[in-house]
């Protein structure tokens, strides 16, 4: 079981992957710091001849997600992972259940802890399945939405790796 989700696309783009790029360029925040900031363009990131590195640029949710492109003519991949700031701070909230388990158990016994353990389960379930992945896919398509308007793709295909 992968603790983050991570996506990845084959895509095919209208023009050579020198116009994308170009196009991208203009609606990018060109930066080595992949962190949301006000600005009005559209995505924030490195971009360069043949990739890209980018997040959306929208404020407190756009750097839940990275996407990471290459592209060689008009074919390439895109890969879309939580940054790594949000993997620390999900893993935190994974674990406060287990940790709430183990001070209970540490300052109650086993016998009066035992009641916790499904709860615990379920908070750690509940913080995976529903908050993580409802927020990557969420935030994954409205910003790979972006992408596609941006760079013109025509087609993409999802692969799993």
């Amino acid at each position: 079981m992968k603790f983050f989700p991570i996506k990845y696309y084959k895509a095919e783009l209208s023009e050579n992957n020198s116009i994308a790029m170009e196009k991208l360029k203009q609606n990018t925040d060109l930066t080595d710091l992949l962190v949301s900031d006000w600005t009005k363009k559209a995505f924030r990131g490195q971009v360069g001849e043949n990739r890209f590195k980018v997040i959306s640029s929208e404020i407190g949710r756009g750097a839940v997600c990275v996407f990471i492109g290459e592209f060689e003519g008009t074919k390439g991949k895109i890969e879309i992972r939580i940054h790594k700031v949000f993997r620390i701070m999900f893993s935190i909230l994974m674990l406060m259940p287990i940790f709430g388990f183990v001070i209970a158990f540490l300052t109650n016994g086993i016998e009066n802890s035992i009641g916790m353990i499904i709860p615990m389960i379920m908070g750690f379930l509940f913080v995976r399945f529903v908050f993580i992945e409802l927020s990557f896919r969420f935030i994954s398509k409205t910003g790979l939405n972006k992408l596609k308007k941006i760079i013109g793709i025509t087609k993409l295909e999802k692969v799993n790796e």
